[in-house]
């Protein structure tokens, strides 16, 4: 007595759908990276016009002499570290401010020499410092959960 077993598989098809994933998916990673930088510069601008720093809390006071400088001037005391617009506008979501710059890395810069300049003394050279081209654990984490629908949403796209 001898039994006769054939076997059909679909090994070919799945091969096939794996290589494309496997060629994919480095692409899914970097447009996914390319999304956290753009979120991130956006909670960066947020946070800063609402007058706050990359941890929530309040930026100090303008000294005296600059709040009657701004009052002269017609402009807005509010501490929110815009005054011409120039600094906070040189990083705009482009190609030259929001760069892959390694393996799962992303940069977020300013396109201009002289706004870099500006943004370094409000941020670590001025007393008191104003920190608010940075993130913490919170914004770290709303990013992550954002890249992670992302790739999920594509490889669904892909229909494995």
């Amino acid at each position: 007595m001898a039994l006769d077993v054939k076997i059909k598989s679909n090994s070919k098809a799945i091969e096939k759908r794996f290589k494309r994933l496997q060629s994919r998916f480095p692409t899914i990673i970097d447009k996914g990276i390319l999304q956290g930088g753009f979120q991130l510069l956006d909670i960066v601008r947020t946070k800063t016009a609402k007058g706050v720093d990359f941890r929530g809390n309040p930026f100090a006071p303008y000294s005296d002499g600059y709040l009657k400088q701004l009052q002269r001037e017609g402009k807005s005391t509010k501490v929110d570290l815009f005054n011409t617009g120039r600094m906070l506008g040189s990083i705009t979501p482009s190609g030259k401010t929001i760069k892959i710059t390694g393996k799962n890395k992303v940069s977020i810069s300013f396109s201009n020499a002289q706004m870099r300049q500006r943004a370094l003394f409000n941020q670590v050279l001025n007393e008191p410092k104003r920190e608010f081209f940075a993130f913490n654990n919170r914004t770290e984490k709303i990013i992550n959960k954002q890249f992670n629908r992302f790739v999920e949403k594509e490889l669904k796209k892909m229909k494995l």
